[in-house]
């Protein structure tokens, strides 16, 4: 039995089988010729197609695996200028933002905040009584 889903390879499956099997009968279904023909025809372009998407397909992954290595490289390479341009400029310099780096800041120190003095102990409250009168 054929497959039976609708993506691409099951379809085209599906329409191999149908020639085949009808190739076998042709003699007797010979009003079919042309139609069988025409079948096999597109069964056989389809599977071209297929088999050029997935070259297609690996070299795509193959220009994704070149581009990530030369990605990389380019930012090691990156880290060595900046790093070199930091020990002749300095870390704080203001020209490594002409060549797109950040300067390092110097960190600001808050001022110390003002201590609060202790307030003495205040004096307890009174215990909160329960009302006398009764209830309606």
């Amino acid at each position: 039995m054929a497959a039976k889903g609708f993506s691409f390879a099951e379809r085209i499956s599906r329409s191999s089988v149908l020639v085949t099997n009808l190739k076998e009968i042709l003699p007797e279904v010979s009003h079919l010729a042309n139609d069988i023909s025409a079948l096999d025809q597109s069964v056989q372009d389809a599977r071209v197609l297929e088999s050029r998407q997935d070259d297609l397909r690996s070299q795509s992954q193959e220009n994704t695996k070149k581009r990530k290595a030369l990605a990389s490289q380019a930012d090691k390479l990156r880290s060595r200028l900046a790093a070199g341009l930091q020990s002749k400029y300095g870390f704080g310099s203001e020209t490594l933002v002409k060549f797109g780096l950040k300067p390092r800041r110097q960190p600001r120190r808050k001022a110390a905040a003002k201590a609060v003095p202790p307030s003495p102990n205040p004096a307890p409250s009174p215990t909160p009584q329960a009302p006398t009168s009764p209830k309606p």
